[in-house]
């Protein structure tokens, strides 16, 4: 069956909201993410228009979900106060500059990155990724999604009842607290030079293995950073090249 993005489904930490890209709320966004220069620094992209977004919000990334039950999310804000710069006039209906300050936004709102679970097929875990717009860089908001989606992947599933019903009820598609994806461990692969990525890895919980030359990113020596209860090995997960950095 294919994938369609609920709209009610979102995870909360206490300054964001994790949930599903739609289009065309998301469009420019993704546009704007994908060509800014902390982004570009580190990675390459072809969606430069908001066309080129949809397509991907409404065909690569479903493909994601529908193959793993877990893919890309968007990283939007819960808070109108934090908002950097302008605030949005459709927040409060008097435009009341207070109003605006203490509103509660929606999930996917006002959103300011990307948080995703990618698992290819080369291994039998997913990876963590993570970016940000350049006006949201270093607050710890990157910090503060990781540690969320490491979270809801390895949290329990939901039980289940006799009839093959799902036990949560906390809204139409919202997880409960504790409740997750019941996965059997999160890495992260980073470039081995991306000193920032490496320090948000590090901070929601991974720990460094190594360098290896990863399949998923063509070969490229890869910094490869897992949860402290995985296995040693990380061939158990997939990962068959040899380490390339010096084992201590």
């Amino acid at each position: 069956m294919p994938f369609i993005p609920s709209p009610t489904f979102h995870l909360n930490s206490p300054r964001l909201y994790i949930s599903h890209f739609h289009a065309p709320q998301h469009n420019q966004f993704l546009v704007d993410l994908y060509n800014s220069e902390l982004y570009t620094k580190h990675n390459k992209t072809n969606v430069d228009t908001p066309e080129k977004a949809q397509a991907q919000i409404e065909n690569w990334m479903p493909g994601w979900h529908e193959r793993n039950g877990y893919g890309p999310y968007v990283v939007s804000l819960r808070f109108a106060r934090d908002i950097v710069g302008k605030g949005d006039d459709s927040i409060a209906g008097d435009n009341d500059d207070h109003e605006k300050a203490t509103a509660t936004l929606k999930p996917g709102q006002v959103p300011i990155g990307i948080v995703t679970l990618m698992r290819g097929t080369h291994y039998t875990v997913p990876d963590c990724g993570f970016a940000l717009l350049p006006a949201y860089a270093g607050k710890g908001y990157a910090t503060e999604a990781g540690k969320r989606i490491v979270k809801y992947a390895m949290d329990p599933k939901p039980s289940t009842t006799a009839t093959g019903e799902t036990t949560s009820s906390a809204g139409d598609d919202v997880p409960r607290e504790g409740e997750g994806l019941g996965l059997d461990g999160v890495f992260g692969f980073t470039s081995s030079d991306n000193a920032d990525s490496r320090r948000v890895c590090e901070r929601i919980g991974l720990e460094f293995r190594g360098v290896y030359p990863l399949e998923a990113f063509g070969g490229e020596p890869s910094a490869a950073f897992a949860l402290p209860e995985m296995q040693k090995d990380l061939s158990v997960y997939g990962i068959k090249a040899q380490r390339t950095d010096t084992v201590e």
